[in-house]
């Protein structure tokens, strides 16, 4: 599993800090306009990621 995990989306990871997960730096995208937001990639943190993605879908 990598160490971190990237995601793109400022409401998905709003939520994510809302729950406890602790961002580890943010950066500019390197392609594009944007930030991506980097978190320190767990089973937890998985799990929580996979539960946002799924109601932002809903």
């Amino acid at each position: 599993m990598n160490e971190f995990k990237c995601l793109f989306s400022l409401r998905i990871a709003r939520q994510l800090i809302e729950e406890g997960f602790s961002l580890v730096d943010v950066e500019p995208a390197r392609k594009g306009r944007g930030l991506v937001f980097l978190f320190e990639n767990t089973s937890e943190f998985q799990q929580a990621l996979a539960r946002a993605l799924k109601a932002k879908n809903a």
